[in-house]
């Protein structure tokens, strides 16, 4: 039978029908996947041809110099950093000056990798990166929310095989966002605690829809998941903004992330998916918000209905697929 779920983080209605469910399987990619070389003379983001990029921003490098991770200038930015954020128009036609930093995070020297093959110490390094990249932005007056993400695959969005990520900072704070300040706020206000953070006890205390946790980090499948899978990383210390993690943190959100990414990849068939580092916007009291990591493999797609009334249809059951995801995770680990 469908349920209807409300999202308390989101804001947003979810319908849940298992009964249009297909087993795994059907969700798994059937494009064959073709051996790449560990080096592309053609690739932008391949050692040696870094003239092919834009201006780099940052790098790390290993004992004798060569590069581990690089943060590059969008060479087709959808934002531009040398203009300043003028307002205009009025109230029909309101715009802003199109202000931005977009700048790409090359995870790895190898073009034949990807983010589930990374070793634990290379996707800290990547997330150290992030980190990095976040704060040198983070006080820019201009700037008002960063938003760091990854687009694996066609389907999620990539339109470059070698492994990277992006950060896109922006003037602007957009309507998802402030929706979900204003519902945190009123919780806060109604119950001097955060929202997700009883959101978070919650499920724990349910322990339905976890999938895994270590001493830092608790991955699990929201009561209203959006889509089939549909996975979010919460850390346990209440911080609005990603930037506050220390490198310990990050060690441990690169153990929680690798897990899941490879449980998705092994249960879906390498599903093409898209993550989002989920931080408060600048500026954000503490207390308001509660950053976290989105995952979202892209199996299903978004129709008519969905367009047009803003509800998602999630076609399996978000405890059904966490019990999966636990499964997958547990073998991952030899238990």
């Amino acid at each position: 039978m469908s349920e209807l779920r409300y999202n308390v983080v989101t804001q947003e209605w979810v319908i849940i029908a298992p009964e249009r469910a297909k087993r795994p399987m059907a969700f798994a990619s059937t494009l064959p996947m073709g051996r790449l070389p560990e080096h592309d003379p053609e690739c932008p983001f391949c050692p040696g041809n870094e003239a092919m990029a834009s201006e780099e921003t940052f790098r790390m490098v290993d004992a004798r110099g060569a590069w581990l991770t690089r943060a590059v200038k969008n060479k087709y930015p959808a934002l531009d950093e040398d203009v300043d954020p003028i307002e205009s128009g009025d109230f029909f036609r309101t715009s802003i000056r199109g202000f931005g930093i977009h700048e790409v995070i090359i995870d790895t020297p190898r073009h034949d990798s990807c983010i589930t093959m990374l070793s634990i110490p290379q996707l800290t390094r990547v997330l150290l990166t992030y980190r990095h990249r976040y704060l040198a932005h983070a006080d820019d007056k201009r700037v008002k929310h960063i938003i760091l993400f990854k687009n694996n695959g066609m389907l999620a969005g990539s339109s470059l095989v070698h492994p990277h990520s992006q950060l896109i900072a922006s003037p602007i704070i957009s309507h998802q966002i402030s929706a979900r300040l204003h519902g945190m706020q009123q919780y806060f206000e109604e119950t001097g605690h955060c929202l997700m953070c009883d959101m978070l006890q919650r499920e724990l205390e349910e322990n339905q829809r976890i999938i895994y946790q270590n001493d830092k980090f608790v991955s699990f499948l929201p009561y209203a998941a959006l889509s089939s899978y549909h996975t979010w990383i919460f850390p346990r210390r209440h911080d609005a903004h990603f930037g506050a993690l220390s490198d310990d943190d990050l060690a441990s959100l690169a153990e929680i992330l690798s897990l899941i990414l490879q449980a998705h990849e092994k249960l879906l068939g390498r599903p093409d998916f898209n993550f989002v580092v989920r931080s408060a916007p600048m500026g954000c009291p503490n207390h308001l918000y509660h950053w976290y990591v989105s995952i979202i493999p892209r199996i299903s797609k978004t129709a008519g209905f969905e367009i047009g009334s803003n509800i998602f249809i999630n076609t399996s059951l978000p405890e059904h697929n966490a019990l999966e995801l636990r499964h997958v995770v547990d073998i991952l680990r030899g238990k």
